[in-house]
């Protein structure tokens, strides 16, 4: 076999398990220490909302919001990202990965995330669209007109009276001379055009006063009736299907229904990676220490960013929902753990399997992180409407310097992880 052959061939994969004793009572006391770490990270927001002896102040959910936000973010584009490239640009993986088509962790990505926004936009859509809600989540400046509505060929009330008020300005600033008000029914002022034009100008002005009194007494006889029969009924709906969090403030279903999924969404996302996370640390032989001190500070740092976004989540009160998030996040790195420590004898991450489906799936991951992260974390705190009305330029700058401690120290960990 010639050299370009040799040098044509690819690498075989697998094969590159890390040499040394397996300590397994250190692993299963690392299995529950990240168990310990992702649990208090993730329940401790949720729990100072929840739990009425646990006075926790305004600033420190602030603080701990906008952080975690920073925290995901950097989990995304430090943690996911690079790890979905290295995978799958392995050069012992098929062409397809390494030479015909190296971008595709982006394409995986990217899919993702259009996957995602179709989700979310069909969801926005079969709740009747994005509401804010305001402060309590219910919305009180949308109105429907419930009086008949004229031809459009006549314009509303309001013209009609802007026009006698701008009509009456007009004259007084002219110097007309008026005659007696007995002689002319419609008070108009004596003017020099032709007769044949006053006649149809007054025809005009009399059928627009006449127009005016039809509008005013529809809308006298109709509209008022109308809104005391309609505002009762909008009343027995909301006190029928509104909820009530933990501090006793009415919850639009919409606005609820859009952040849980939100925050669903979110954990999603988080939950794929975790999962390799743990068994990567669970096969890990040299250097286990450092890896797992650099996990521990990882899982708490993104547990706090998921439990301060849940905790801000209106559940109604008494719900269990806010507390399987938490435990769903505690137990999924640690379930990785379990799954590393029974496959470390016969699972190798180095394998064309493993890299795949580690590279295949922190793609997923990061392009639903990324797509959560930065529209419905950041822009929603940021840019958003809601946002504009709540928060004084001075709390948006706090807050996004909250931010950028968050993604710098999810990127320090990142350097050990």
């Amino acid at each position: 076999m010639s050299s370009e052959d040799m040098g044509d061939m690819k690498p075989v994969c697998g094969g590159g398990k890390e040499v040394g004793e397996y300590d397994v009572a250190l692993h299963t006391v690392g299995l529950f220490l990240v168990l310990l770490a992702s649990v208090c990270g993730a329940g401790f927001p949720v729990a100072a909302k929840k739990i009425s002896w646990l006075k926790v102040p305004e600033k420190v959910f602030f603080a701990c919001k906008h952080f975690g936000t920073g925290v995901l973010i950097a989990t995304a584009f430090v943690h996911l990202l690079p790890t979905a490239w290295f995978s799958l640009s392995d050069p012992c993986l098929p062409d397809i990965f390494t030479t015909d088509y190296p971008p595709l962790p982006g394409v995986i990505m990217m899919a993702s995330l259009f996957c995602l926004f179709v989700v979310e936009m069909w969801m926005n859509n079969k709740m009747g669209g994005h509401s804010h809600g305001g402060a309590t989540g219910i919305e009180t400046n949308a109105s429907a007109p419930v009086a008949p509505q004229r031809p459009q060929r006549f314009p509303g009330r309001n013209s009609f009276e802007a026009d006698d008020v701008s009509y009456e300005k007009r004259m007084a600033q002219q110097q007309y001379e008026y005659p007696d008000p007995a002689a002319n029914e419609l008070d108009l002022p004596q003017s020099e055009m032709p007769p044949w034009f006053v006649v149809f100008y007054e025809q005009y002005v009399r059928q627009r006063l006449e127009l005016i009194n039809m509008i005013k007494a529809t809308s006298t006889t109709s509209s008022p009736s109308s809104m005391q029969v309609e505002a009762p009924k909008q009343d027995v709906v909301i006190s029928e299907t509104s909820m009530f969090d933990e501090e006793g403030q009415p919850i639009d279903p919409l606005v609820y229904k859009r952040m849980s999924m939100n925050i669903t969404l979110l954990e999603g996302g988080i939950l794929f990676h975790s999962v390799f996370v743990g068994m990567t640390v669970s096969i890990t032989i040299e250097g286990f220490v450092v890896l797992l001190i650099a996990i521990l500070f990882h899982q708490m740092f993104e547990g706090l960013g998921l439990g301060s976004r849940i905790a801000a989540v209106p559940y109604p009160k008494g719900s269990i929902r806010p507390w399987l998030l938490v435990f769903a996040f505690g137990t999924t790195a640690p379930l990785g753990q379990a799954i590393g420590l029974i496959a470390r004898n016969s699972y190798d991450p180095n394998s064309a399997f493993g890299l795949i489906i580690v590279g295949v799936f922190n793609s997923i991951s990061s392009g639903l992180l990324i797509y959560a992260a930065l529209v419905d974390l950041l822009a929603e705190d940021f840019l958003s409407d809601e946002s504009q009305r709540v928060l004084t330029m001075r709390q948006k700058k706090i807050a996004f310097v909250y931010v950028l401690l968050g993604a710098a120290g999810m990127s320090i960990v990142g350097a050990f992880a």
